[in-house]
């Protein structure tokens, strides 16, 4: 789904985000130095730990705490320095940045990728004010599947009301902002996945490829089935999409320009939910990246997806107005 910058703004302004954009002015923002504390364990595992990125100097920030992407099978909250060059940024900007690994599969199966990813959110909420930060103030964010994981955290009651969470209404209501980049929204029937994977292997060739030529030689496995199972019911609970209820937190959902097929249509899917609820959502595709690289030149000059970003983080985690 691709929209206009006129279109983009308008839904933009539904959210009350970007007034100075929208007139064609950026105003300045003070830069952070920041600092690091690398492999914090919020359970027991190898996988479970999370590295925080602090503004130096600022108190009570709001926190972002992102998932990263990987198919729910590879990555890391590292990736090569790229997730944690995410993390340099959002810290640099004003925000605590909290980056948790979570467990992969095919080792494990849903729902264990996003039942670590609440309770990393459960530490931040009690660890985030010893790094600066205002768990009070805080926003979902994730990559591609990190961006299922944190919608299905925001649209599924049941993981943050998890027992063994130990989370009350206040921990819960804290979630200001959802941000899903390339988000998947939802389990695809194995029908659609085979169209899905038709086009890219058609399609997608040389540079612009997005996925391994496994995919052009017609063999690729469906990692929906591998992640989640191949039963139906288990697929669609496991859809942020089934979940959309009302009075949810804001949602801005981002797409590249190059991105992999079916994602439009998700993330189309998705807000038509959400705006059937009464909820906020903003959509945004953005030129000039693919679904690998959209948030890995946000240090960038001019570059559109920080703009974007930060002007959604700002909006919702602003304070209230004194009266």
């Amino acid at each position: 789904m691709f929209q206009t910058r006129r279109t983009f703004l308008t839904s933009l302004a539904g959210l009350g985000v970007l007034p100075a954009l929208a007139r064609g002015a950026t105003p300045a923002r003070r830069e952070y130095a920041v600092d690091v504390t690398f492999n914090q364990r919020y359970h027991p595992g190898m996988r479970h730990t999370l590295d925080v990125f602090s503004p130096r100097g600022l108190d009570n920030a709001p926190v972002v705490l992102f998932a990263h992407g990987g198919t729910w099978m590879f990555g890391d909250k590292n990736f090569f320095g790229l997730y944690r060059g995410v993390g340099r940024f959002l810290a640099k900007n004003g925000y605590v940045a909290v980056m948790p690994n979570y467990r992969l599969s095919p080792l494990v199966r849903h729902p264990e990728h996003a039942k670590d990813v609440a309770r990393a959110f459960g530490w931040t909420w009690r660890n985030a004010a010893r790094f600066g930060g205002d768990p009070t103030r805080l926003v979902l964010a994730g990559h591609s599947a990190g961006g299922h994981l944190v919608s299905l955290l925001a649209t599924d009651k049941s993981y943050l009301e998890a027992d063994e969470l130990k989370l009350d209404d206040k921990a819960r209501e804290a979630v200001k902002g959802v941000l899903g980049v390339c988000g998947v929204y939802y389990v695809p029937p194995p029908e659609e996945f085979r169209e899905m994977m038709g086009v890219i292997a058609n399609y997608y060739v040389g540079d612009n490829c997005l996925t391994p030529c496994v995919v052009k030689a017609g063999v690729m496995a469906n990692p929906f089935a591998i992640v989640f199972g191949k039963d139906r019911a288990t697929q669609e609970n496991a859809s942020p999409l089934n979940h959309v209820r009302k009075g949810l937190p804001p949602f801005l959902l981002l797409n590249a320009a190059a991105e992999v097929p079916g994602l439009f249509g998700q993330t189309a899917a998705f807000e038509k939910a959400l705006l059937a609820k009464g909820n906020k959502v903003a959509t945004k595709t953005l030129d000039g990246c693919n679904h690998r690289n959209i948030l890995f030149h946000l240090d960038a000059g001019g570059d559109e997806t920080a703009q974007v970003i930060l002007d959604f983080l700002d909006k919702v985690t602003a304070p209230p107005a004194k009266s």
